[in-house]
This record gives structure tokens, sequence and C-alpha cells, in this order.
């Protein structure tokens, strides 16, 4: 099993060749297809039927990001061509990767304050990262949909995508107007946790600190203050998060309206 997945051509997730192919192109469309019909279908299901299956795909994303970086690291234990351990980048600390810890708190804490501000840093701020990183991020970074690495990268992103999608179609999660002071709450929480992690280590989760690790914007990183980069960092996410958020709560509106008139 370990040979086949060391195989070059399953392993591979680098290739410029690969970048906005039809592999990409072929696997977002069926992905996001099954996405929309299953949160379409799960509006006249009970709750907890949509509890079970929002449940699994954070389980499906649970595994992939283990079996992710499990293998990262055995790569890396065995000295598999150039893998070599670096703590600024093989740790589950990205922003999407906040999913796989917010989700919990957003279905099995009871607070409804805790809960509310879990539920729309969710749908808000990861779902949009989620989004980005599917459409932009992915396919850029010349993943091969057909290997490995860019299978589990799509995947993971795509359910990031998709749980949201279905919490707010089904109205598992009511969004109100007023939570988005909870949901960007949650984001300052794990941002500055980030910030500090990232100053102390050298890294740069969150894209955070001095985004190093964004090319789109290296020269902004590579000529401004750490401080100028993170103002214009957080600026941008409360900014698109904000904006989502009252775009959702127009739709709402919107649809209510329709549904008086009908």
């Amino acid at each position: 099993m370990i040979e086949f997945l060391l195989d070059h051509d399953w392993l591979n997730r680098e290739g410029p060749n690969y970048a906005f192919k039809a592999d990409h192109i072929l696997f977002i469309v069926i992905v996001m297809a099954l996405g929309i019909t299953a949160a379409i279908l799960l509006r006249k299901c009970k709750r907890r039927t949509i509890s079970i299956v929002l449940l699994s795909l954070w389980g499906i994303v649970v595994a992939f990001q283990s079996l992710y970086y499990g293998l990262h690291y055995y790569l890396c234990l065995i000295h598999y061509e150039d893998y070599v351990f670096d703590i600024t980048s093989m740790l589950p600390l990205h922003s999407c990767s906040m999913f796989s810890f917010v989700f919990p708190v957003a279905f099995f804490v009871k607070n409804k304050y805790v809960k509310t501000a879990a539920m729309n840093f969710l749908v808000i701020v990861n779902m949009i990262m989620g989004f980005i990183t599917l459409f932009v991020g992915c396919p850029t970074a010349g993943y091969s949909a057909l290997s490995f690495f860019g299978f589990q990268t799509l995947m993971f992103h795509a359910i990031i995508v998709i749980v949201p999608l279905i919490m707010l179609v089904t109205k598992y999660y009511d969004l109100q107007i007023g939570d988005l002071k909870f949901g960007l709450m949650t984001f300052g929480t794990l941002a500055t946790s980030m910030w500090i992690f990232d100053a102390i280590t050298g890294s740069d989760y969150f894209y955070i600190y001095d985004g190093h690790t964004f090319p789109v914007f290296k020269f902004i990183s590579e000529n401004a203050h750490h401080l100028v980069w993170t103002l214009l960092i957080v600026s941008v996410y409360i900014f698109t998060g904000t904006l989502v958020h009252f775009g959702i709560v127009g739709i709402k509106y919107l649809l209510s309206k329709r549904n008086q008139n009908l």
C-alpha cells in the first residue's frame, strides 16, 4: 500500500500543466452539484437526519486531514525525496483547517452564544476560505485532481463549502443579522492565537503574520512591515465576511417576502 501511495503518478502534487485543467473543472462541477442537490433534498428532512449528514461530512474531513498529514509525516520520517518536517507549514493550523476544530464546538457545545459564534464562523469566514482555495488556490497551485494530495485537497475544501451550504439551505443554522459579531469574535480569537504562534515560530498560518507564503501579495509582504500586512489581511477577512453575512441576510429577506406574496 505504501509503495502504491509513493508512486510518483499518484503522489504527485505539483505540475503547472495541471492548473485549471479538465480534471479540476470536472471534479468541482460534480462534487458541488452533489453538494447542492444534497442541500436541497435535506430541506424536507428532520434535524436529526441533517445532523447525521453534517457529522458524517465532518468525519470525512477529519479522516482526509489525518491521512494527509500522516502521510506527510511518514514521508519526512523515511526522508522520501525532499520531504523534511517544517513546523512553519506542516501543522493543521491553516485557516481552512479551523473547520475541523470549530465544527464540534458548533454541534456539541450547549451554550447558545458559543454555538452561534462557531456556526457563524463556519458559514462566513471558513466557507469563504474554502471557496477561494477550492476554486482558485488548488488549481493555481498545480495540484492534479488525480493525485493523492490533489484529490484530498480538493475534496477537503469542497466539503468545507458544502457543509455551510447545507446548514444555510436547510436552516439548520438560521443566520440572524446580529450573529456576525459572534463569528468575528471567533475569527479574532483564532487569528490572534495564530499571529502569536506565527511570530514565535516564523510561520504564516492564516497568512496573517507577513504573507510570505501568499504569492499573490508577495510584493506587499516583502516591502511592508508585518504589522501593515496583518492589518491589511485582517481588514480583508472582516470586510469580506461582513459582505457575505449581509448578503445572506438580504437573500433570506427577499425569499421571505416572496413566500409571503405567494
